[in-house]
């Protein structure tokens, strides 16, 4: 009996330290932080993978984009890294490029490195990518093809200075009834590739719904706030089609444009 419990004690010993062996926790894997988003394409600078991202189909305005980079030797994400981008569109005897946003740092936000191109026309669009990863030094330049559908959310403007602007809207995206937050981009045409922001602007915005006649109350006319984005609110008092007349002024110019947006 004595033998018995001496066997008994040690096999619960043993159970006991097998059971806290296996209890420590296995490392989490690492959540994609481009998960949900659209996968544009990838290539790589030495041993950096550079995927490129956005958030819906591309087209004329306002678009997002996601750079991820990965070090293809540790499979791990790059956090840090200086990137610029371009934009480019060739057309044989011509080319052109649109207004663009760099992201606004050289750290990732939740792992990417967001930045922005306004496309000024429909068409296939050459983005480059240019990378100095912090990590381990790798730098070089990345370029994808884009394929980029026509949309209503840029117009094009003669000030009375003889200047092109490009105005974009870029919210609201998903209009409600109610107060909408009101966003637009504003850029002049200095050259074939340079879009300068514009930020003197006094911008004074007047919704109207043309097919019943009436505005609506309490809106805040954009202002600017940074890099060419101007932000305001709008008010869609009740479902249906709906078109919002800009003014602008600056010390030398005056110009006009209007969105359609329809409200569900």
């Amino acid at each position: 009996m004595k033998y018995l419990r001496l066997f008994i004690m040690l096999v619960t010993s043993l159970a006991l330290f097998l059971s806290c062996g296996n209890d420590s926790t296995a490392p989490e894997e690492q959540t994609d932080p481009a998960e949900g988003l659209i996968l544009l394409g990838e290539s790589t600078i030495q041993n950096t993978r550079v995927s490129l991202y956005t958030d819906k189909a591309l087209q004329v305005g306002y678009n997002h984009f996601y750079i991820k980079l990965t070090d293809t030797a540790t499979d791990k994400l790059v956090e840090e890294a200086h990137i610029t981008i371009s934009t480019l569109m060739d057309m044989g005897q011509m080319q052109h490029a649109s207004p663009y946003e760099n992201p606004p740092g050289d750290e990732a936000e939740h792992g990417l490195f967001p930045c922005a191109a306004n496309f000024i026309m429909a068409g296939t669009w050459e983005l480059g990518i240019q990378v100095q990863n912090h990590l381990n030094n790798d730098q070089g330049e990345v370029r994808f093809n884009l394929d980029v559908a026509a949309g209503s959310l840029l117009k094009s403007v003669v000030g009375t200075d003889s200047l092109t602007y490009y105005i974009t809207l870029v919210a609201p995206d998903t209009p409600q009834v109610g107060m909408n937050d009101f966003e637009i981009t504003v850029h002049y045409k200095e050259s074939m590739m340079s879009f300068p922001a514009v930020e003197d602007l006094t911008v004074e915005m007047t919704p109207t719904m043309p097919s019943m006649g009436h505005g609506s109350p309490n809106n805040v006319n954009p202002a600017h706030q940074h890099a060419g984005h101007y932000r305001g609110q709008v008010n869609f008092t009740m479902t249906g089609d709906w078109r919002v007349d800009l003014n602008f002024s600056r010390a030398d110019s005056l110009m006009h444009t209007s969105f359609d947006i329809n409200v569900p």
